[in-house]
């Protein structure tokens, strides 16, 4: 599952990850990963569940005309190996948060921990000196951005592309009038 971020706002993402990720393991656009695996054979479940957490959800960084929230990258970091933009915390981890605690039973270690660092990753699973390299790269050149979220997707891994199975917007005043 990702935050369904708006697809201009991931252009310039999109662009890093086609040029610095390897394109044996690219199977997927730049995304921020909220987590990694939820329960395949309870699929319309899990899509209820969402559809219920996300349609509700109420945050004090969301716009209830527009039903979306911004949030900023905040830096450049390493993360072992690979490179990722930092993205500002509050709104994600507490989005993330409402999910885990839905999905509680349902999660494997790596997913039922809290969450600490929200990002959006450019280079991963390379030598660690690249991305040592790429990270120094872009941080010289570091130019806020923001990103507008729209609310959550459901992916399905099928071992190299993923496939969409549902974007899920939040709530606001357009939905609510049926539009």
């Amino acid at each position: 599952m990702t935050a369904w971020i708006d697809e201009d706002d991931m252009h310039l993402f999109n662009r890093m990850r086609e040029r610095f990720f390897p394109r044996v393991r690219t199977f997927a656009s730049a995304h921020v990963t909220l987590f990694h695996h939820l329960p395949g054979p309870r699929r319309d479940w899990v899509l209820g569940q969402l559809r219920e957490v996300v349609g509700g959800f109420d945050h004090g960084a969301l716009d209830p005309r527009s039903g979306l929230a911004e949030v900023h990258t905040t830096g450049v970091f390493r993360m072992g190996r690979g490179t990722a933009y930092r993205l500002e915390r509050e709104f994600l981890v507490d989005l993330r948060a409402a999910l885990r605690e839905r999905f509680a039973e349902q999660l494997r270690p790596q997913d039922a921990a809290p969450w600490r660092n929200p990002h959006v990753t450019v280079m991963n699973k390379v030598d660690p000196a690249r991305a040592a390299s790429l990270t120094r790269h872009l941080a010289a050149r570091y130019e806020h951005c923001r990103l507008r979220v729209l609310g959550v997707q459901a992916w399905r891994y099928d071992y190299g592309p993923w496939s969409l199975l549902e974007e899920i917007r939040f709530p606001h005043e357009s939905s609510a009038k049926g539009v």
